[in-house]
C-alpha cells in the first residue's frame, strides 16, 4: 500500500452511529508517534535537576557529572545508524515498543544505583535505548507523512520537541520537592508510559502502515515537488552528506551556542541573571511553538528553499549579534529572535528527507543524520568555549554563525537544482 493509498484510507474512514470516527484523525495520529518522541526525550530531561544531587549522594566529586552527562550521548550515538538498519526486517511498532518498554524500566531502576559507575553504565544503557526509540519515531514521520502534511508534520514534531524538554526539565525539579531522589526516575519514565498507552489504544494506523514490511518496500506515488532534490537513477548518497552535514551544524550550534555560549555571554555581558535567562529562553520558546502551524502550512504550500535559506541566514545573524546586545531586555530579544530562526530552519530538512527517500531507507538515513547531529554535539561546546576563551566572544559566534551556513550550503545548491540540472525560478 502506499503511502497516498494509506492517508486517503485513514483520511476517509467513515464514522460510527455516534459520529465518532472510527480511526483516529491523520492530526492525532501525527500527535501521537510526536509524544512518543518527546516522552522518550523528557526521560532525559526530567532527571537532569537531579543529576548533580545524586553525585552528592554518592559523594563523589562534581568532575564525575561529566562522565554521566556524556554516557547519555555516547549511548545515542552509538546506536542511530544500527537502529536505522533494523528497520530494514523489524516492523517500528513492535521495534519501538521494545525499546520504549525496556527505556521505562532502565530509567525507573537508575534511582536504585548504589555508585557513580552502575549510574554511568546505567546512563550509556538509557541512551541506546532512548536514541533508538527517536531514531524509529522520527524514521516513521519521515516515511508515513502525506505528501500534502509534510511541512506541519515536521513542523508538530518540532514543537513537540521543544515543549518535551521545557517540560521535562520543569517536571524533574517540581518532582524533586515532593519526592526522595530517586522517585524522580520513575517520575521521568512515566510520560513514555502513557505515550504508549495512547498509541495502544488510539494507533497511529497510518505511519505503522506506511512503513514498509520486511523485505518488501512500499511503492510511492507521491509527486516529487518542482523545489525537491531530484532523484537521478543513481545515488543519493550526496543528500544524505548534505542532511548529516547540516545535522552536524544543528546540534554544534545548540549545545556550543543556545547550551554554551549564549548562557556564558549572558551573564558576563548581557545582564541577566540565572532567572531572567530561563524567561528569555521560555519565551523563545513558546514564541517559537507559536510560529510552527504557520511555518508548516508554508512550507506544504511553498517552496522548501525559500523556507530553509532565509532561516538559516537570519539564525546565522542574530547569533551575531549576541556580543552586541546591551542590556538584559536586547539580549533576551535576540535570544528570542535566535530561537525563532533556528527553530524554522529545523523543520525543513526532515521535510526533504521524507520528498526523496522512499520508506524502507528512510530508517538508515535518519540514523546517519542523527549520528552527524551527536558528533556536532560533541564538537560544538568543546570549539564553541576554547575560541571564546581564547580569543574572544566576536570569534565564537562567528565560529557558529559559519558552520550554520556553510554546512546548509550543500542542501541549498541541491534544493536549487531541478531535475535535469535546470535551476529552480
Amino acid at each position: 500500500m502506499s503511502r497516498d493509498a494509506v492517508g486517503e484510507a485513514t483520511t476517509s474512514a467513515p464514522a460510527d452511529r455516534g459520529g465518532r470516527r472510527r480511526t483516529p484523525s491523520i492530526t492525532e495520529q501525527t500527535l501521537v508517534v510526536c509524544a512518543l518522541i518527546g516522552a522518550t526525550q523528557m526521560t532525559w530531561g526530567t532527571i537532569v535537576p537531579a543529576l548533580p544531587l545524586y553525585v552528592d549522594h554518592f559523594g563523589a566529586s562534581a568532575l564525575v557529572l561529566g562522565p554521566i552527562i556524556a554516557a547519555f550521548g555516547l549511548g545515542r550515538a552509538l546506536v542511530n545508524i544500527p537502529a536505522g538498519l533494523v528497520l530494514l526486517w523489524w516492523r517500528p511498532r513492535p521495534f519501538l515498543y521494545t525499546v520504549t518498554i525496556l527505556l521505562i524500566a532502565v530509567t525507573a531502576l537508575t534511582g536504585l544505583c548504589t555508585d557513580s559507575a552502575s549510574l554511568i553504565a546505567a546512563r550509556v544503557v538509557a541512551g541506546v535505548l532512548g536514541g533508538a526509540a527517536i531514531t524509529i519515531g522520527f524514521a516513521v514521520l519521515v516515511s508515513g507523512a502525506p505528501p500534502d502534511r509534510r511541512g506541519r508534520v515536521m513542523a508538530t514534531a518540532t514543537a513537540v520537541q521543544m515543549s518535551a524538554g521545557a517540560l521535562g526539565a520543569f517536571l524533574g525539579g517540581a518532582a524533586l520537592s515532593v519526592l526522595p531522589l530517586a522517585g524522580v526516575f520513575v517520575v521521568a519514565a512515566a510520560p513514555v508510559a502513557l505515550a504508549l498507552l495512547w498509541d495502544s489504544v488510539r494507533p497511529a494506523t497510518l505511519y505503522w502502515a506506511a512503513s514498509s514490511a520486511p523485505g518488501q518496500s512500499v511503492p510511492s506515488a507521491e509527486p516529487v515537488r518542482s523545489d525537491a532534490p531530484a532523484r537521478p537513477a543513481g545515488s543519493l548518497r550526496p543528500l544524505i552528506a548534505a542532511l548529516a552535514l547540516g545535522s552536524f551544524a544543528a546540534f554544534f550550534a545548540r549545545f556550543g551556542g543556545e547550551q554554551g555560549l549564549i548562557p556564558v555571554l549572558a551573564y558576563d555581558g548581557g545582564g541577566l541573571s540565572p532567572f531572567t535567562l530561563g524567561l528569555a529562553l521560555a519565551a523563545a520558546t513558546l514564541v517559537s511553538l507559536a510560529a510552527m502551524p504557520v511555518i508548516g502550512r508554508v512550507i506544504d504550500r511553498g517552496p522548501r528553499l525559500g523556507v530553509l535559506a532565509p532561516s538559516v541566514l537570519a539564525a546565522a545573524c542574530t547569533m551575531l549579534l549576541f556580543p552586541l546586545a546591551d542590556g538584559p531586555w536586547v539580549y533576551a530579544l535576540v535570544i528570542v529572535g535566535y530561537g525563532l530562526a533556528n527553530s524554522i530552519s529545523s523543520v525543513v530538512p526532515s521535510v526533504v528527507m521524507s520528498d526523496a527517500f522512499p520508506s524502507r531507507s528512510s530508517g538508515l538515513v535518519v540514523g546517519v543524520t542523527r549520528t552527524a547531529g551527536d558528533a556536532g554535539a560533541v564538537v560544538g561546546p568543546l570549539a564553541a568555549l576554547a575560541v571564546y576563551d581564547v580569543i574572544g566572544a566576536e570569534a565564537a559566534v562567528g565560529l557558529i554563525a559559519g558552520v550554520v551556513v556553510l554546512a546548509n550550503v550543500p542542501l541549498m545548491i541541491l534544493l536549487r537544482t531541478r531535475a535535469g540540472g535546470r535551476p529552480n525560478t
